[in-house]
């Protein structure tokens, strides 16, 4: 189909998968609790204030526009419920954490079953990132209502609604899914999502602005379903590295367009966490 390219796997993804694979077949250290899904370092907190810093790798390919990589900083600060930046721990371990990026998040409730937070993003309308600085064309403002709610240790229910609060085309899309937690030693863990996005017409317009127009014009519903892999291995108690992987499938109106398409994206960081 014209305007539908063929997508390559940048070689380091190809090694985050093996790299995840091989590490999930090394037996647990003895004496290591099995059951346990956070692996440290933990986000118990010694001050209210917390904060990340590192870096990341970023590769993503959207509508069939070709495949990026590109070297970002991560930035991050805690206090109490409020986040600005980069999240300060295990929470973006979480449903479709593989996908979501705040500028400023509050939590509005946080324990052991139920979290509900609101947070804000300035959106960049090329590439769908969240704004650092660096990245050039138009942004928005996004406003996320997130809730997560864990049915037992290892497996959550994730919801997200997210709007266009600038209204400029993104419009408002709604995503459902589910996450399972694997500890694969007192070191590292393994999360795997899977999640299905509805959205209006004007945030698939806007998405799919490079592919070819549809034979009739853009109407709301589902769009993509998305599965993810998010990596993490504590080095030691502050340092820690990270890998993620995602794709996505185009389902409905999107994918009378672009039937064939996958859409990637995949980040390798490097982080330190305070404590």
């Amino acid at each position: 189909m014209p305007g539908v390219r063929a997508f390559r796997m940048p070689p380091f993804l190809w090694i985050l998968g093996v790299g995840c694979l091989l590490v999930g077949m090394v037996p647990t250290r003895v004496g290591a609790k099995p059951n346990a899904v956070e692996s440290a370092p933990t986000d118990t907190p010694t001050s209210p204030w917390l904060y990340t810093l590192g870096v990341k790798v970023q590769s993503h390919d959207v509508a069939g526009t070709g495949t990026s990589a590109v070297l970002r900083p991560i930035l991050g600060l805690r206090y109490g419920r409020w986040r600005l930046g980069h999240p300060t721990g295990t929470e973006w371990l979480n449903f479709s954490g593989y996908r979501k990026e705040s500028n400023l998040a509050y939590q509005l409730r946080d324990d052991d079953r139920l979290k509900v937070g609101l947070s804000l993003r300035v959106q960049n309308l090329q590439d769908n990132s969240s704004f650092d600085g660096f990245s050039s064309g138009q942004n928005t403002l996004r406003g996320r209502l997130s809730v997560n709610y864990r049915l037992n240790p290892r497996w959550s229910l994730g919801s997200d609604l997210t709007q266009d609060l600038m209204n400029r085309g993104d419009g408002t899309t709604v995503s459902v899914g589910a996450s399972y937690g694997l500890p694969l030693n007192d070191r590292s863990t393994l999360s795997l999502s899977a999640g299905l996005n509805w959205a209006t017409a004007d945030h698939w317009a806007t998405q799919w602005r490079n592919a070819p127009t549809p034979t009739e014009p853009w109407q709301a519903g589902l769009g993509s379903l998305g599965v993810g892999m998010s990596y993490r291995y504590a080095l030691t108690p502050q340092w820690a590295w990270f890998g993620t992987l995602g794709t996505s499938r185009p389902l409905g109106q999107v994918q009378t367009i672009n039937p064939h398409n996958l859409n990637w994206q995949g980040q390798m960081g490097l982080l330190y966490f305070s404590r």
